[in-house]
């Protein structure tokens, strides 16, 4: 076995490392400087001129969908719960058949943004809370992407990134949240070693992203796709030799309770902090699936092709794409719970004090000891054991890549840095997006050229930027981050897919259904102590006196905004039918190729014909009838689905 230099190192990087590194910067940068030639108006730098075929939106759908977080939060949340982590991201599987469905109807909204949906389905102000709604969800998103890689870097660089932090001695502000007040509290605090990854990541994607709107971004993620694949699966290969092989996986399964289980039982739900049960998975996809559409970045994956059917295919295949490298994840997460719990553990072995307390703590949090521990030694078992996920990944790399060949750290560094990079960047680009054409331009400053307005939207996408950074650092792990960014969009999502389908959702319901799903998400998230107190709700729906299952939160607030939501439809007038006419017959009009359109949300001079509804006889229904490209390619999604699980299934019991 090769071992790796241990000089010509600089933050725990090999030389090759960082010559891989400063390639791939070059590259990424002089991409997004040629875009600016290729930005002429808002359409360009919002939409990317939607010309862009199959592949680039297969990549682009793949790249924009697909951060670092997402793999480390599958790792996690593997290491936590065994086989069963792997739902952190097939959350989204069930909803994957439906992108084949929906992404055409994106597509001829004609819209440049998400906002301009809603302004054309019901109006003005609708349109202007979702626009502070997406930027909300945007935040949230770029956050919890910066949040997850800046681990991973910390831990790919052995630590150093920390130690250099001590170092630097830097403050920064940061939001905390006050458990007694309730309240958010704006304090000061150390700049953490993974934050320096942070900041730089954010330079880069902020300068190509600013530079080339979305263009630049649907070019990069073409070739930080490519990246994210090998990112996926450069590790899986490695870890699988130091256990022994793949068929090590069954031997040591009783490392973990229910390790190798693809859904986690009541009882050993009972004991873990996500009890990933089948009741919990069908949450998760409902609350991901009302979410999906509403993500401000998916206009731009449906709507920068083409045609419709561009958009459809990339959304879908690319999506696919994604789940694969999942099941990767989750293998890679496996390999590591019998690499560092197994008796060759390398904290096990290892000269430092410290990594052998970490051993002893990590075997306490998986054994029956645990429950015999007092409330304080459970808390902090439990900080070693979230800790160790959140960093497991990029640890695990660290300890096996160097050992094989110079350079892998970095090609790994790259790989991961794409990866998130070309899902900030989308957000960024299309969130500005909406400050820029559905609160700027349409509240404060009114006919201005079309320069001022590509300027006012490179700045707004600055300004969004630093507020994801301040955000982050609210976020206690990896598993947080990700149940924060589940169920941000999905109270307003809700009317997205209500007004596509049903003429009687209306104004009234859209704000109704949106504020009855926040104010209940917030109630049963941060005072769950006083419905518990009250005893109105059964003691098996709360973790505890203070804190609801998340489960339930999940279910409280998407149930009631529905409700609310088709109970106010139906007491309150309907919109005019002007209005509604003109969107279902948007709706119901195919994309032809290069049509031109003088705004958002009209149809060009010549359309083609409007396509059928699948319940002609009904005035409020507006399915569009299906073609045999709509059900076929449906049915094959569903069987990608099955087969994605089927081979998830098939891999854990042949290991």
């Amino acid at each position: 076995m090769l071992l790796a230099a241990e000089k010509n190192t600089w933050l725990g990087l090999h030389t090759a490392d960082w010559i891989i590194l400063a390639l791939y910067f070059v590259v990424i940068l002089a991409i997004g400087l040629w875009s600016v030639t290729k930005v002429k108006d808002m359409a360009d730098f919002f939409m990317g001129g939607r010309r862009f075929g199959k592949v680039f939106m297969m990549f682009f759908a793949f790249g924009s969908g697909t951060s670092s977080e997402q793999a480390i939060s599958v790792v996690a949340g593997t290491w936590r719960a065994g086989l069963a982590g792997i739902w952190w991201q097939f959350l989204w599987l069930w909803a994957t058949p439906f992108y084949w469905i929906v992404a055409p109807l994106m597509r001829r909204m004609r819209a440049l943004t998400t906002a301009d949906f809603f302004e054309t389905r019901f109006n003005g102000p609708t349109a202007i809370m979702y626009s502070f709604y997406g930027i909300a969800i945007s935040i949230t998103f770029i956050a919890g992407g910066l949040f997850g890689t800046g681990k991973m870097v910390d831990a790919l660089t052995g630590n150093e990134l920390d130690r250099l932090s001590v170092e630097a001695n830097i403050m920064v502000p940061a939001a905390e949240w006050d458990t007694t007040e309730k309240t958010f509290h704006i304090t000061e605090r150390r700049l953490q070693g993974y934050e320096f990854a942070i900041l730089a990541v954010t330079i880069m994607f902020v300068i190509y992203g600013m530079a080339g709107g979305l263009g630049a971004a649907i070019i990069t993620d073409f070739i930080q796709g490519i990246l994210t694949i090998v990112f996926s699966f450069l590790l899986l290969p490695f870890v699988f030799y130091e256990i022994g092989g793949f068929g090590m996986l069954n031997q040591q399964s009783d490392l973990k309770q229910g390790m190798l289980d693809l859904t986690v039982s009541p009882e050993l739900a009972a004991t873990m902090g996500e009890p990933i049960t089948p009741f919990y998975v069908c949450m998760l996809s409902i609350t991901a699936l009302a979410g999906i559409v509403i993500q401000p970045h998916i206009m731009g994956v449906c709507g920068a092709g083409k045609t419709e059917y561009e958009g459809r295919f990339g959304f879908t295949v690319g999506n696919f794409l994604k789940r694969f490298c999942t099941v990767a994840w989750t293998f890679t997460g496996l390999a590591c719970i019998v690499w560092y719990m197994g008796d060759n553990s390398p904290l096990k072995t290892s000269p430092d004090p410290a990594d052998q307390a970490v051993y002893q703590s990590l075997l306490l949090r998986a054994s029956p000891e645990y429950d015999q521990l007092s409330v304080e030694e459970k808390v902090e078992v439990d900080k070693t054991d979230r800790n160790f996920a959140d960093k497991l990944f990029g640890m695990a790399a660290h300890d096996i890549l160097p050992r094989i060949a110079p350079g892998l750290i970095g090609l790994l560094l790259a790989s991961l840095l794409a990866a998130v990079m070309s899902t900030s960047d989308a957000q960024m680009i299309i969130s500005s997006g909406l400050f820029t054409e559905n609160i700027y331009r349409k509240c404060i400053a009114k006919n201005k050229s079309q320069r001022h307005y590509l300027w006012v939207g490179r700045i707004a996408g600055l300004v969004i930027v630093i507020l994801a950074l301040i955000l982050q650092t609210t976020f206690t792990d990896i598993i947080d981050a990700l149940k924060t960014i589940v169920k941000t969009p999905a109270c307003i999502g809700i009317s997205l897919w209500f007004g596509i389908v049903w003429r009687r959702w209306n104004v009234i319901s859209v704000w109704v259904s949106t504020i009855t799903g926040i104010v209940v998400w917030y109630f049963v998230a941060f005072h769950a102590d006083t419905l518990y107190s009250s005893g109105l709700l059964p003691e098996s729906m709360f973790k505890s006196a203070i804190e609801m299952k998340d489960v339930w939160q999940m279910f409280c607030f998407m149930s009631l905004a529905v409700l609310s939501g088709i109970l106010v439809s139906f007491l309150t007038p309907r919109q005019s039918p002007e209005k509604l006419d003109h969107f279902f017959r948007l709706m119901h009009t195919p994309v032809r190729l290069n049509e031109v359109i003088n705004s958002p949300c009209t149809l060009p001079t010549e359309p083609e014909p409007m396509g059928r509804k699948m319940f002609p006889n009904s005035k409020d229904i507006e399915i569009p009838r299906p073609t045999f490209q709509d059900l076929a390619g449906f049915a094959l999604a569903w069987c990608g689905v099955a087969g994605i699980i089927f081979l998830t299934q098939f891999l854990a019991k042949v290991s």
